[in-house]
């Protein structure tokens, strides 16, 4: 992964384990691409390169907060109050798949992507939601 894509709190795959990223290092004049990941309770400095995206899944919208609202032989649509729509499309072509914003789709594969895209429209972190 690249740093420059990378977000405080961003989930992302460690080895096994999904870790958030805690620090960023943000010295420019060195050419490093070091984060700090949180594994368990300890902080870990590693470079970017060793981190991989997590894929969006159902799954994971309802982990974080999403709900089914919409189910069809075409289309899968999850809805967060005050935040919007997701859909998945189980056509070939994924024309309509993403974050629905404004009769658009923004397409996230990825939790960071989402998580980066929920902070720009909300000014709040997407947080897990605890059951």
């Amino acid at each position: 992964m690249e740093v420059q894509e990378l977000r405080l709190y961003n989930l992302l795959q460690y080895e096994n384990d999904i870790v958030p990223v805690v620090g960023l290092n943000l010295e420019k004049d060195a050419n490093l691409s070091l984060v700090q990941i949180q594994k368990g309770t300890n902080k870990i400095p590693i470079d970017s390169q060793q981190l991989k995206p997590v894929r969006l899944t159902s799954e994971w919208l309802s982990k974080f907060g999403f709900k089914e609202s919409y189910r069809s032989d075409s289309r899968i649509r999850y809805d967060m109050p005050e935040f919007g729509k997701y859909d998945f499309d189980l056509s070939k072509d994924k024309i309509l798949e993403g974050f629905l914003y404004f009769g658009n789709y923004i397409r996230c594969h990825y939790i960071h992507q989402l998580q980066n895209l929920h902070f720009v429209l909300t000014g709040k972190e997407l947080k897990i939601k605890s059951n």
